[in-house]
């Protein structure tokens, strides 16, 4: 178990799982300020090291759990956790509400786009539906819930005082000792440029400082990465876009390869990939394939 103190009283919660290169990749965040949120609780499969983090730092009680996104590896554990914490309020977006509540379509939609990942981060349980809300009416307690789809369609960010809760909305960020980082779209089918164009727009207005990603860690210059996310996506419809002019001309196995070597080769913030290890490169071409996807199906309507 290990515990990332950011500040007094903000850390995070890596939740390593059972998979080669999953290491320091999906994590959740506590906030205990005079009230105490936790943001994601992740897949089942960690929901035990999750309470058992929270037990050392004495929470013995939750304000509200704050879930950016109702997929797997964000809200997986949901209904695990509310067993530890029955009368805890879980918000999500509004349609994230029916599917927490019964997740069956969840698990099977898990299964279908993840396979032997799904199964190791484990099934949903369904959590009670009294204990969920709609992100957009939830106005308390300092928290500010900013509607950001994009990288799905029931994104929620989350601004509580300096912190910007992103979930995925400013994309995967690893940090890269001693080079810096590695920052990557994630835009899996269906997806949207301009949704995704105009909720980090929603977010840039608001001028957080510090950023908190889902996927990995924080970055203390908030609207500079909020900025340069937003121009990354743009380089990738470009780069994209360029590459489709062969996609009838090659295999679509070689038109997907040959995306992949553009971008780690013209995408300054990819550089990272280079520096990591054999099984975090393999995760992460697997990450890449898909959002190469979701641009693929954007410029070309009915193409996933």
């Amino acid at each position: 178990m290990r515990l990332i103190e950011i500040a007094p009283e903000l850390y995070l919660i890596p939740l390593d799982q059972d998979l080669p290169g999953f290491t320091s990749f999906i994590g959740a965040w506590i906030y205990k300020g005079k009230k105490t949120f936790l943001v994601d609780v992740g897949p089942a499969a960690t929901v035990p090291v999750l309470v058992k983090s929270l037990e050392s730092l004495g929470i013995r009680h939750l304000d509200a759990v704050l879930l950016t996104h109702i997929h797997i590896d964000h809200a997986g554990g949901a209904g695990d956790l509310a067993e530890f914490f029955p009368d805890v309020p879980i918000i999500c977006h509004e349609k994230g509400v029916k599917h927490l509540a019964d997740p069956s379509h969840l698990w099977e939609g898990s299964l279908k786009t993840l396979g032997q990942t799904a199964q190791a981060y484990g099934p949903f349980r369904p959590v009670p539906r009294k204990l969920l809300y709609d992100a957009a009416r939830y106005q308390e307690d300092n928290v500010m819930p900013i509607l950001t789809p994009g990288h799905a369609p029931h994104h929620v960010s989350y601004l509580l005082g300096p912190y910007l809760f992103a979930g995925e909305a400013g994309g995967v960020y690893l940090d890269i000792p001693g080079n810096g980082f590695y920052l990557r779209p994630a835009t899996p089918p269906r997806f949207f440029l301009e949704t995704s164009i105009k909720s980090i727009d929603a977010l840039i207005v608001r001028k957080p400082s510090i950023i908190c990603y889902g996927h990995f860690g924080m970055n203390e210059h908030a609207l500079d990465m909020l900025k340069t996310h937003r121009d990354q996506l743009l380089l990738w419809e470009k780069i994209i876009k360029d590459e489709m002019v062969h996609l009838g001309e090659t295999e679509e196995v070689d038109f997907f390869k040959s995306c992949l070597q553009r971008l780690l080769k013209q995408d300054p913030f990819l550089k990272g990939f280079f520096n990591m290890s054999e099984a975090v490169k393999e995760r992460e071409k697997g990450f890449l394939k898909n959002s190469i996807k979701g641009f693929t199906g954007y410029l070309v309507p009915n193409k996933n």
